[in-house]
């Protein structure tokens, strides 16, 4: 029979060492707190009979404490890698033994701030190259964004913070640490910044939990843009604006839903007869690149928006190039359409001034032309053939549809369009005018 513990004497006081009666290994010398031999034994028995007392003040039998024992030699001896140390703190992490934990050697061993920086540097970014890579979009001008929140309010957070020391706590102090006067929206893409890199790193096995999974972020209902009515949207085309290239952008936004950006980049080659091609899009730091959820689509071109854009297209001075790949809203330079300030929005605010139309009071912008054309369209057709001509992919149902338009789609939904936007379009030949 084995024993059941050793005792020794150090600086005076009696420590036991407590033997595994199943391996015979004997655990780590406890300290009794006794300086006599009697004494110090009364106090093992009752290690035995009652457990050890831990520091939390709650006993445990001395089984449970051999486990411990042997786990705690086992990583003393054990050959660890940082991937090996990692996985231990991941394990008492999901046990909610800890709430922190970093690896010295390991990928979570980098300043945070770093991390973030080059998280959503273009340029630099293993993300951006990994959703490239892999068929996904990604613009420059969202990581730009992304970059400046992380710029202006993650650095001075978390400045001198290992990537890996990084809790949910201090993410909910940041959260609550975001300026009051900020909408929900805004302050929920601050956190985005943070919170997108921090699921991926997860992802990447740099650290051992998911801190960011189900992060609660702002409530809170956004300004509703304000959306013009059919006969208002009639009396605005109906009339000569100052400024045609504006007047026919607008217009064409207005009955196809398409964004500023896709206005921007439409060339020669997309205007088809009944249908236009919104193949990209246009943002000062990408240049031209796929529309937004990365795919292009075809939209119902009406004849009057139609001799509007070509109006515009022959009016395009950089002959140079070939006419099919000549911005309709052309620019100074060759290479790229009419970018220098929001002409589309500044002519449309001034039109709608002059008609004694409160577009500030009412939150009119460009993107409202999005919500015009698809509660028009809603009116009469199915939610998911606008979706398909919108490229809207904000319900599930509508993904299976987002891959392609058949034609006949096209034409029923250039039909129903002509018939919605009838007094939209009584004016349209006003963009044939000669104007500015």
């Amino acid at each position: 029979m084995r024993r059941k513990f050793y005792m020794h004497k150090r600086g005076g006081v009696f420590y036991a060492c407590l033997v595994n009666q199943e391996t015979g290994l004997p655990m780590s010398a406890r300290s009794t707190g006794e300086r006599g031999r009697d004494v110090a034994l009364i106090v093992v028995s009752g290690w035995l009979r009652d457990g050890l007392l831990g520091k939390d003040g709650e006993r445990r039998k001395v089984e449970a404490a051999f486990d411990l024992d042997g786990i705690l030699r086992g990583i003393r001896r054990a050959e660890l890698d940082s991937g090996a140390a990692l996985a231990i703190v991941k394990a008492l992490k999901e046990r909610g033994l800890i709430d922190i934990g970093v690896v010295p050697a390991g990928k979570g061993s980098v300043k945070f701030t770093d991390f973030l920086t080059d998280f959503w540097d273009y340029e630099k970014s293993l993300y951006v190259r990994d959703r490239l890579a892999h068929g996904h979009c990604i613009g420059r001008s969202y990581c730009g964004i992304n970059g400046r929140h992380i710029l202006n309010y993650w650095l001075s957070a978390f400045k001198g913070r290992m990537l890996a020391s990084i809790t949910r706590n201090d993410l909910k102090s940041f959260s609550l640490s975001l300026p009051a006067d900020k909408s929900a929206s805004y302050k929920n893409s601050i956190l985005n910044a943070g919170l997108i890199p921090l699921g991926w790193a997860y992802e990447e096995g740099m650290i051992p939990a998911d801190i960011a999974k189900d992060f609660e972020r702002y409530s809170g209902k956004a300004g509703k843009r304000g959306v013009l009515t059919v006969e208002e949207a009639g009396a605005l085309f109906a009339k000569p604006w100052a400024d045609t290239a504006a007047m026919a952008a607008n217009l064409l936004s207005a009955t196809t839903g398409m964004r500023q950006g896709e206005v921007l980049a439409i060339r020669g080659g997309d205007i088809g007869d009944g249908v236009l091609n919104a193949a990209h899009s246009w943002s000062a730091a990408d240049s031209l690149k796929t529309p937004k959820n990365g795919e292009a689509r075809k939209v119902p071109l009406l004849p009057e928006v139609r001799e509007a854009l070509l109006a515009q297209l022959v009016r395009n001075p950089h002959t140079d190039i070939p006419a099919v790949e000549r911005f309709v809203f052309w620019g100074t330079a060759p290479d790229r359409p009419r970018v220098e300030g929001s002409f589309m929005l500044d002519a449309l605010h001034g039109e709608l001034e002059n008609m004694g139309i409160d577009w500030r009071g009412r939150n009119i912008v460009f993107h409202g032309w999005r919500h015009f054309y698809a509660a028009r369209l809603a009116d009469i057709e199915a939610a998911d053939k606008v979706s398909r001509i919108t490229g809207h992919k904000s319900r599930a149902i509508f993904d299976a549809y987002a891959d392609h338009v058949t034609e006949a789609a096209i034409v029923d939904m250039g039909k129903a369009a002509a018939a919605v936007f009838a007094g939209v379009l009584a004016g349209a030949a006003m963009a044939r005018r000669p104007g500015v």
